[in-house]
């Protein structure tokens, strides 16, 4: 019996270096008419959640300012340059970074690319 392999094409992947988070083009479509973001981590669960922010909710105020990330948005990818935030992921899984690949998810309800970095922490024992 055949068993279907499961694809790429549309798999989610954040690619994580020393100076920026790079969305492939799947994740990057939810990026494509907004140029900032909120990066949240999870500490505890070692999640990192990306949210999209439009230039309504930066006008009216919605969002505190000092936590907008800029998303530079190219053809087939978009890209958040932050080293501090690339810093604070590192140390959260007491990992190097350049070049690690993540899959990620699109929660509608929350409206956030959500990584489980979980598989990335070195084993402590």
């Amino acid at each position: 019996m055949l068993e279907w392999v499961k694809g790429n094409v549309y798999t989610l992947v954040l690619t994580l270096y020393p100076n920026n988070i790079t969305l492939n083009s799947s994740a990057a479509s939810y990026f494509k008419d907004v140029r900032w973001s909120m990066i949240g981590l999870d500490k505890e669960t070692h999640l990192l959640a990306i949210k999209p922010v439009t230039k309504r909710e930066v006008d009216l105020q919605l969002v505190p300012l000092d936590q907008l990330h800029k998303v530079s948005v190219g053809k087939g990818y978009a890209r958040i340059s932050n080293k501090t935030i690339i810093e604070e992921i590192s140390y959260m899984i007491d990992a190097d970074i350049d070049g690690l690949k993540v899959n990620a998810t699109f929660d509608e309800k929350e409206n956030m690319l959500i990584a489980d970095l979980s598989l990335l922490v070195k084993d402590k024992g």
